[in-house]
């Protein structure tokens, strides 16, 4: 997407932000904004912040972009809470390598929210921070520092698993501590969402999926996704390294049912989205969904897409044999979703991930250099997959024109 207008116009419109935004956030894209990271928000459950928590304390939180800017703007969500959160002070700053607490002190720029430092999240709402000036580099680690004031540590706590590197926690307001030494450690995330850049000519790929696409299995903030991987290709080639993509994975969820109830938020919800992959389908029929209600739901989100203008891929399931998932049944229901995702006509492309990491001697398990557990590929699978795409599929379309 691409603003004709002059930079200073574009930050000039781009100033209203800091607005809250109550769910549901169907089809919600703005004009002028484009993510370059997200992930899939909902309750914790279970996995809350250890002590000291986050009430009145400070979390630094590490991410990795995919396209740069000049401008961005950063999504929290309190979309799961039963109590308000307040945000006290929040600033953003880049992480050296995204494996550590500290930051780049020449770096730490605090955000707005609607003119002022603070903001409160009441229960079941959202809120964007203000636009602000920043050289965010395609690839980036980007460390966002939370100073919380109210934030219940219960378990209806916004949060996101996955996220497959530490975020850290100090008592009392450390948002300008570049060092953040003796911090607890938590492999999660907590209220943060997505970051979008104001972008003259880019777009974004949204990636809906489950566990795989999680990244089940990979620790240390290395982004070694194969979402990360597909990401360093799309950034490596000229054609198509304006192209962000948006992570929207959820481990153990089923696409007939978690992939319907949040696709107008998650995929549709997100800024400059022009094509979508979807991923997904291995815990249905694990736990006995049929290939007719399967590929039904493939159907419905096909079309919601192509009502919003996306091309939608379909990536077929890997195998399993060797995890508790693989019976003679289930085989015959990946065997026969995978035909139609193959099949020309029903998505609008196929990535044939079962076929890049699957055992030649056995088609129903994976290669066994890329197993973690026989249902996820370990690191090296997973790039596997995320090397096999053809980034042409992502140099057709030209960006969205804004006047």
């Amino acid at each position: 997407m691409y603003l004709k207008k002059s930079f200073t116009v574009v930050v000039s419109f781009l100033l209203f932000g800091g607005l809250l935004i109550g769910a549901p956030l169907a089809a919600r894209g703005q004009k002028g904004w484009v993510g370059t990271w997200a992930t899939a928000p909902y309750a914790a459950g279970k996995n809350t912040p250890p002590a000291p928590y986050l009430a009145n304390n400070t979390l630094r939180q590490i991410v990795r972009v995919s396209i740069g800017g000049d401008v961005l703007q950063v999504k929290f969500s309190n979309i799961t809470g039963k109590s308000d959160v307040v945000l006290q002070k929040v600033t953003i700053a880049t992480s050296p390598d995204g494996t550590k607490s500290e930051v780049d002190p020449r770096s730490i720029v605090p955000l707005k929210f609607a003119g002022k430092y603070s903001a409160t999240m009441p229960a079941g709402t959202r809120l964007v921070s203000d636009a602000v000036r920043y050289k965010l580099k395609a690839g980036q680690r980007l460390a966002i520092t939370i100073y919380y004031g109210a934030c219940e540590s219960d378990e209806q706590l916004t949060h996101h698993y996955g996220s497959r590197t530490f975020s850290y926690i100090l008592e009392g307001d450390h948002t300008t501590n570049a060092a953040f030494e003796k911090a607890v450690p938590v492999e999660r995330w907590y209220t943060i969402t997505g970051i979008d850049v104001a972008a003259r000519k880019s777009s974004a790929v949204a990636v809906l999926g489950n566990s795989i696409t999680d990244g089940y299995g990979l620790h240390g903030g290395l982004q070694n996704r194969w979402t990360d991987v597909f990401s360093e290709n799309l950034l490596k080639n000229k054609s198509t390294r304006s192209v962000a993509v948006l992570n929207l994975g959820i481990g153990g969820t089923l696409v007939s049912g978690s992939g319907v109830q949040r696709f107008d938020t998650d995929v549709l919800g997100q800024n400059g989205v022009r094509w979508l992959i979807i991923f997904y389908g291995v815990n249905d029929i694990g736990n006995g969904v049929s290939a007719d209600k399967i590929i039904d739901t493939y159907n419905y989100l096909i079309k919601k897409a192509h009502a919003a203008n996306l091309k939608v891929y379909g990536a077929t399931i890997t195998p399993f044999k060797g995890s508790n998932y693989f019976n003679d049944k289930h085989e015959k229901t990946r065997s026969v979703v995978n035909n139609w995702i193959r099949t020309a006509g029903n998505f609008d492309a196929c990535l044939d991930f079962d076929r890049v990491i699957r055992d030649p001697a056995d088609s129903t398990r994976l290669l066994p250099a890329f197993s973690n557990d026989w249902l996820h590929p370990n690191a090296e699978g997973l790039r596997a997959l995320g090397n096999s795409i053809e980034l042409n599929l992502f140099s057709k379309l030209p960006p969205v024109e804004f006047k």
